[in-house]
């Protein structure tokens, strides 16, 4: 071709696409937007900006607020469904606190900042009153990483319902939480994950990419409580390592109580949702999987390849999550997780059970008289026994995260349980 062709072919698609605009690469290169080239604030917070440059990024995180029934049998729902009412005997080891007022089965990131504060719809949670700070937000809202920064330990102490401060709370968990609003990189914004990472020697600084693809998850999927004694400052409790009777000879070192159990007089835990602590020493951990390859596995949205945001059961996402590695059918691989979970029900509801049976003998000892010493043996075994079975009720895969510890853990939570019933109950007859 002749060259004075080739100039003015190349001239005239320059003009075309100057026309059109600029021609935008996001960070990851998964995604390209045609338009004036976007820019995000290193402090934004609102998932519809990130949606101008990862629009199918959004769309899948948008999916967070769909509802359906259990992929298979176990967990949320598409109808607010009582915890507290599939698990009657719940109430009674909660007896004293919130959860025994109010304990619904999860629903998507979407609804944190609905199910605890109210809005859209829905009533705020009975579980929050004068006395709540604004720490129980620490894994409801995007806000919260700013709001630490301006305000510092005042965050942790300042009251959740004077002065408007539900007002302080706008975004629900964000693209922000988890990825430098300006590289996309993947970034820890929970100060107490960073300082309870550093305490065990390591530091997440250090961490790898592959690590922090299950790091980003920790910073809220785990036990947590508020220090006392350090301002009630959000810590894990992982000084002694991560298995529950680690994190349980922490709080004996510490001497820390959630509350005071209203029947029995013992000082109790309560544990939240430990899916990264239980996750550890699995058989899909120790082969180096993250949380985000079963969770958020690659998908093609459209000619884009993206990793699902929609942070949903590996089984609505069967081809992309389980069969990169498992050949065997949906239907095969579905029987194998259920006869999982439905073993650790049948444990967790044993559990459940030997821990509200101590409960009532206890309580009939107090009534009974018995002896102050032998009441605080029991009261010591019940608190143990209690805070094993409240790990595996609080987790969320119904075992499936970690099967063997499930049922080691429920185990020991039964055993310790029926030492307390028998302890007093031996008081009482003699």
């Amino acid at each position: 071709m002749n060259r004075k062709w080739i100039i003015a072919i190349g001239v005239a698609l320059a003009v075309v696409l100057v026309g059109v605009g600029t021609f935008t690469y996001v960070a990851n290169k998964t995604e390209a937007v045609e338009g004036p080239a976007v820019t995000i604030s290193p402090n934004e917070t609102d998932p519809a900006v990130f949606k101008l440059l990862y629009p199918a990024h959004y769309d899948s995180y948008m999916r967070n607020g769909e509802m359906h029934e259990p992929a298979l049998k176990y967990a949320s729902s598409e109808k607010k469904k009582s915890r507290l009412d599939q698990f009657p005997y719940m109430r009674t080891l909660w007896a004293g606190m919130a959860f025994s007022k109010e304990y619904n089965e999860a629903r998507g990131h979407l609804y944190t900042l609905d199910d605890v504060i109210g809005g859209n719809g829905t009533e705020a949670t009975q579980r929050i009153n004068e006395k709540t700070n604004l720490t129980c937000m620490y894994c409801k809202s995007a806000q919260v990483p700013q709001l630490i920064e301006e305000m510092g330990d005042a965050f942790y102490n300042t009251k959740l319902l004077a002065d408007n401060n539900t007002d302080l709370f706008v975004h629900p968990i964000s693209c922000s939480d988890c990825h430098d609003p300006q590289t996309m990189e993947l970034r820890i914004t929970r100060p107490a994950l960073v300082e309870a990472m550093e305490r065990i020697g390591r530091p997440v600084e250090k961490a790898t990419r592959q690590e922090m693809r299950s790091l980003v998850c920790a910073q809220c999927h785990v036990e947590y409580f508020f220090n006392p004694n350090d301002a009630n400052r959000v810590y894990f409790p992982w000084d002694k390592g991560f298995e529950p009777e680690d994190m349980y000879a922490y709080y004996e070192e510490i001497g820390f109580s959630d509350w005071t159990h209203a029947q029995t007089g013992g000082g109790m835990l309560k544990a939240q949702h430990p899916e990264f602590e239980m996750f550890q020493g699995s058989v899909h951990q120790r082969a180096g999987l993250s949380c985000a390859d079963c969770h958020m596995p690659y998908v093609t949205e459209g000619s884009t390849k993206i990793s699902s945001h929609w942070w949903t059961s590996p089984f609505r996402t069967f081809e992309q999550s389980c069969a990169q590695c498992h050949r065997e059918s949906q239907e095969e691989m579905a029987q194998r997780v259920l006869h999982t979970q439905d073993r650790v029900k049948e444990a967790l509801d044993r559990a459940g059970i030997a821990n509200q049976d101590a409960i009532l003998a206890i309580e009939k000892a107090i009534a009974a008289g018995v002896d102050e010493e032998i009441l605080n043996q029991a009261r010591a075994l019940h608190r143990e026994a209690q805070f094993y079975w409240d790990l595996a009720s609080a987790e969320n895969s119904f075992g499936f995260h970690n099967p063997q510890k499930f049922l080691e853990t429920l185990a020991d939570s039964i055993d310790l349980a029926r030492q307390a019933e028998l302890l007093v109950t031996r008081a009482m007859n003699k």
